[in-house]
């Protein structure tokens, strides 16, 4: 059956030690997916065996290093459906994906035009939410809700997730000011109902794997339970810092152009 959604799996040649591992999980916990994948890269090409996975290789031979936002741009120029599941190589599945969710989510936002993102895991928009009638198992995420825009595991319209899109833009930056973006454009986003009792997340993961090119303590039980070995002290393992500490930093980097802020706020 031809799927009117692709999955893209947004990563760099720097990451490749996650694509072997992201696979396997993949393939053992979702093993009803049935849609085109496409591994988002710069140069690099990989095969995994019995899944349709397609790299990009976006970056040209003769040109410098992309941007986090033009490498997404040009991995999108090779999308052939209305929609897409975005991913990124640290979304480890450590659960069962719930298929029959995933297709009602897909079926319905071909059905209604006006929904444009419905988030599937419990990682992304901070919220709130309203009810949404219209959808059982749903719930919109409001105009005002924190990270409105979120790099998280979630269904696109591709021509969305385009438009949000600034070249110049690195991933945290995309989601900080795509937020800006969002909360003036009046768009209908969705996400499931992750309460247990409404049937949970439709994909669940280690929030995430590797955070500022470090291992997550968390993944290594996973990985473990699922016999994975991949040698850690390649990456080294990442030291959580305090929150204030991370809010400073952050504070910082989005002061370092001043101008391209100001730009965002009007």
């Amino acid at each position: 059956m031809n799927q009117p959604y692709t999955i893209l799996v947004n990563s760099s040649d720097g990451f490749d030690d996650c694509w072997q591992p992201f696979f396997t999980l993949l393939k053992r916990y979702w093993p009803a997916c049935d849609a085109p994948i496409l591994l988002n890269t710069e140069r690099k090409s990989a095969v995994f065996s019995d899944l349709p996975v397609r790299c990009t290789q976006v970056q040209r031979a003769d040109e410098g290093r992309l941007s986090w936002s033009e490498c997404l741009l040009r991995a999108l120029d090779q999308v052939q459906t209305p929609l897409v599941m975005y991913f990124q190589e640290d979304y480890f599945l450590d659960k069962p994906a719930d298929n029959a969710r995933i297709r009602e989510a897909v079926s319905f936002m071909m059905e209604h035009a006006d929904v444009k993102h419905v988030a599937l895991t419990r990682h992304g928009s901070l919220g709130p939410y309203d009810p949404y009638p219209a959808a059982p198992g749903m719930q919109a995420i409001r105009q005002r809700a924190r990270y409105r825009i979120s790099t998280q595991a979630a269904l696109w319209r591709v021509d969305t997730l385009r438009s949000y899109l600034r070249s110049e833009e690195s991933g945290w930056m995309f989601e900080i000011y795509g937020t800006w973006r969002a909360q003036r454009r009046n768009e209908t986003f969705l996400c499931l109902n992750f309460d247990e009792a409404a049937g949970g997340p439709a994909l669940d993961y280690v929030h995430t794997g590797i955070v500022k090119g470090k291992w997550l303590r968390d993944i290594v039980p996973v990985f473990e339970a699922n016999g994975i070995d991949i040698d850690f002290a390649r990456r080294g393992f990442y030291q959580p810092k305090p929150y204030l500490l991370h809010k400073y930093e952050l504070a910082r980097k989005l002061l370092e152009r001043p101008g391209y802020l100001l730009k965002q706020l009007v």
